[in-house]
């Protein structure tokens, strides 16, 4: 286990609003000027030490959220020189999803969006700012002449676009900055130490409050987490509605291909938090035609999306299916309460061919794309 010493941050604090991002927060807990200050002091000294020159994304630092116990893994962007970017994953599925994009599997960026919660500061021009960055840097006397670079501050919730940092997200993103710091010191003290030189697990910061004041950080080893599949909740059925179908005594006909996703396209006021959109497709399989399809926010459950979406093409269609495909087993099991009500059959396949003409179709019209 080795130990660092570094010196707190400090500095004199000037008439400034208490708080920042109240706006855009929209009742969110925004975060004081007290976190947004440690924030952008950590974020200098980032920049200042360019980690991008030394480790590559892959060369992740982890740390343990105090207040969720989660653990985080930070990844630091910019040795190609086309971005100069910290990102922190939250949790063990989101690290699993940096794994996948990394992997090089085929991964959509509405997807990622869609499983993600992460905080990141990004270093861009000063003409990227928008009125709210400007107005927290002017806070901190950051210049912000032709040419300067400068820090903003984002967070990404599962199902929605870059957003403001709350105080908690605030903190969070500090704590990841203070551990990929500890771990720079730890190898610009020890050049022959690789913390990476096992696969699959990283350098662990935990950071202490010494007697004199100064931080220290005692950096050991942990293995990558292994996500672990979340059991969906049950079905609320909409009972009325089915048994309205039943009740009409439909003919069984045609196999129905079943899928949902996100998309890049940003629902949401001009000064809130974007939404990616959320859509769910059903695909007659035999002759491509197309229900319509169904709408949800990312808070919705996924099984009462798709059950709205298979109850409104038999509706549509006057026909119950003979089966369903669906292409994820998650999606199979939270349709089985639908299913034995209208007594039909869900199946998983690997390919849904109309399904995926269709999705790729509107994924081009709505400019998302792969990684």
């Amino acid at each position: 286990m080795h130990r660092h010493l570094r010196a707190k941050q400090s500095g004199p604090l000037s008439a400034t609003p208490e708080r920042f991002f109240e706006r855009e927060l929209a009742g969110e807990d925004a975060p004081s000027f007290q976190s947004m200050r440690a924030l952008y002091d950590r974020a200098a000294q980032v920049h200042m030490r360019a980690p991008w020159n030394d480790l590559v994304e892959e060369e992740l630092v982890a740390f343990r959220d105090p207040i969720s116990n989660e653990q985080c893994f930070c990844s630091t962007m910019g040795a190609l020189g086309e971005v100069r970017m910290l990102q922190t994953y939250i949790g063990a599925s989101s690290y699993c999803w940096f794994r996948k994009m990394r992997d090089g599997r085929q991964i959509t960026v509405g997807d990622f969006y869609a499983h993600q919660r992460t905080v990141f500061v990004d270093y861009v021009p000063i003409k990227e700012l928008e009125a709210a960055d400007r107005a927290l840097l002017k806070a901190m006397h950051h210049p912000l002449a032709k040419g300067t670079v400068a820090s903003i501050f984002r967070a990404i919730r599962p199902g929605y676009h870059p957003w403001f940092v709350t105080e908690n997200e605030a903190r969070i993103l500090t704590m990841a900055m203070e551990a990929v710091l500890a771990v720079c010191d730890l190898v610009d003290n020890d050049p022959d130490h690789d913390p990476w030189d096992t696969a699959d697990v990283y350098p662990l910061v935990k950071l202490e409050e010494a007697k004199d004041g100064r931080q220290k950080y005692l950096v050991s080893e942990v293995a990558a987490p292994h996500s672990i599949p979340a059991m969906p909740g049950p079905l609320a059925l909409d009972t009325k509605r089915i048994q309205a179908i039943i009740e009409r005594k439909l003919p069984v006909a045609g196999i129905l291909e079943v899928d949902h996703f996100y998309t890049l396209s940003m629902i949401g006021a001009k000064h809130a938090r974007k939404a990616c959109l959320r859509i769910a497709l059903a695909i007659e399989a035999q002759t491509a035609l197309a229900f319509p399809p169904e709408l949800g926010s990312p808070e919705e459950s996924t099984g009462e999306i798709l059950q709205r979406l298979v109850l409104g093409a038999i509706e549509a269609s006057r026909a119950i299916p003979s089966k369903i495909y669906v292409r994820d087993r998650e999606y199979k099991s939270l349709l089985a309460p639908l299913a034995r009500e209208l007594d039909l059959e869900i199946a998983v396949k690997k390919s849904l061919p109309a399904l995926n003409f269709a999705k790729s179709e509107m994924q081009a019209m709505l400019g998302d794309s792969e990684f």
